[in-house]
């Protein structure tokens, strides 16, 4: 056996046979010592068994076609996620459709509240009590004015103002609605008035005057607006 010191790297001969463990080595040359492993033949030791000495593959187990399953698996995920998110967004569009269709009414009474009045007369009252006053004359009182007098020793309210077109249409002018409200809006007194004048032309403006004897004492504020066709009746005034 041979070997070699670590420090001057002089070789011995130390002959076949030191046991089975490591051994101490002087060298005879610079007298370093260290401690030398066996060394071990491997063709000399016996075969394990039980393990062949050439293991053989099959044909479908070659790692090739196992690469090539699993390519095929993830590019049959892919299709597979692909068909589920189509069929998300497919039932997401239809439930988006459908409530599209159940909130429009809803959107074009917000849009165009005087179509929808125009189209369906009745549905002013919802607009009315949701406190949405809706316009479709599309002509606008304006410059109210409210005088309180006596004659012949009896109070009278006197109301005047103006209607103006604002349009780029003639309109004709509806009956007007008045109404003497409390401090908790309810109303106390109505009456409407006929304003006997002629279409307006655009850009055109009218005046009305109207007159109430012995106005009830409760009450606070006056609104005007104009009249819808079941609420025309007798003018009180005059």
């Amino acid at each position: 056996m041979i070997v070699s010191c670590p420090s001057c790297t002089t070789r011995y001969d130390i002959g076949g046979h030191h046991g089975d463990g490591a051994f101490t080595v002087t060298c005879r040359s610079c007298g370093h010592r260290w401690r030398e492993l066996p060394v071990i033949d491997l063709e000399e030791l016996p075969p394990k068994r039980g393990l062949p000495a050439i293991i053989n593959h099959d044909e479908t187990d070659l790692p090739v076609l196992d690469v090539r399953r699993l390519v095929e698996a993830a590019h049959h995920a892919r299709a597979e996620f692909a068909l589920r998110r189509r069929a998300r967004l497919k039932k997401a569009a239809g439930w988006g459709s459908f409530g599209l269709c159940a909130c429009l009414p809803l959107l074009l009474a917000a849009w165009m509240p005087e179509a929808v009045v125009t189209a369906a007369p009745y549905s002013y009252r919802a607009y009315q009590k949701l406190g949405y006053v809706v316009n479709v004359y599309g002509l606008d009182i304006r410059r109210t004015e409210q005088q309180n007098r006596q004659i012949d020793g009896q109070h009278v309210l006197m109301v005047k103002g103006e209607i103006s077109n604002p349009t780029n249409d003639i309109r004709k002018i509806p009956w007007l609605r008045f109404a003497l409200v409390d401090e908790t809006g309810k109303e106390l007194y109505t009456w409407t008035l006929d304003t006997a004048s002629r279409p307006l032309r655009p850009g055109e403006t009218t005046s009305f005057t109207t007159r109430v004897a012995a106005p009830p004492e409760l009450a606070r504020n006056l609104q005007i607006r104009f009249a819808h066709a079941d609420e025309i009746g007798s003018n009180p005034g005059s």
